[in-house]
């Protein structure tokens, strides 16, 4: 919140507990660097649902974005130090954090969408995992989920089977990737971000095994 007595940080947390930030293309080099490892860093891809702070909305991505990660099930960022109350990597924070004044958004507000990173643009010219990255948005693009929302609302169940049938491709694409280059899960998060049927439980689906792979149930309506 705004205030017009506050002029410096009070080093509360509060921002870095909301969330770790989105990377700009001034972070690319911090990301080369090895200063922000593939190991803790998210994709967020287009189609998702996030938190618009321009229309104080939560609505579908529409572009790319690849945020530092949050600490085990929360989004509070890896980098922060609660005994501390402070950034464990302050000298190499992304531009967002560098920039951000809880008391004074307006600068912050101004990065919102702008010079994102994207997977790609991180993933150097000949790194063979480009093509995978290609390949897994082509077999698995991710659904609006704004308008999966409204399916599930209505109890459709053709549109259940059908986000049946992209939750296993997924699966599929990814045991196979992951068998293949060893892919710990700190970085399948980043190089294809979060499984399908995770999104959708926060919609309240049900996900069970079976001997033909994933089943979904409607648990119950609304988020």
């Amino acid at each position: 919140m705004k205030s017009e007595q506050q002029t410096e940080c009070k080093r509360c947390g509060i921002c870095c507990q909301k969330g770790g930030p989105a990377l700009h293309g001034q972070d690319l080099a911090l990301v080369r660097r090895g200063r922000l490892p593939w190991e803790n860093l998210i994709t967020i891809r287009r189609g998702e649902l996030a938190y618009n702070p321009l229309s104080d909305k939560i609505e579908p991505v529409l572009q790319e974005l690849v945020k530092i990660r949050g600490t085990g099930q929360e989004w509070c960022c890896c980098y922060y130090d609660p005994a501390g109350k402070g950034c464990s990597i302050y000298g190499s924070r992304p531009v967002a954090c560098g920039v951000l004044k809880c008391w004074q958004p307006e600068e912050t507000l101004a990065l919102v969408g702008q010079d994102l990173l994207s997977r790609l643009d991180i993933l150097e010219e000949g790194d063979p995992r480009r093509s995978l990255v290609q390949e897994y948005e082509q077999l698995c693009p991710c659904p609006d989920l704004q308008e999966v929302e409204k399916s599930l609302a209505d109890q459709d169940e053709s549109a259940l089977r059908s986000l049946e049938m992209q939750v296993n491709t997924d699966i599929a694409f990814r045991d196979r990737v992951v068998q293949e280059l060893n892919l710990p899960l700190a970085r399948e998060l980043f190089l294809f971000g979060r499984p399908l049927f995770q999104l959708l439980q926060a919609f309240g689906v049900g996900v069970s095994e079976s001997s033909q792979g994933l089943r979904l149930t409607i648990r119950k309506v609304g988020i």
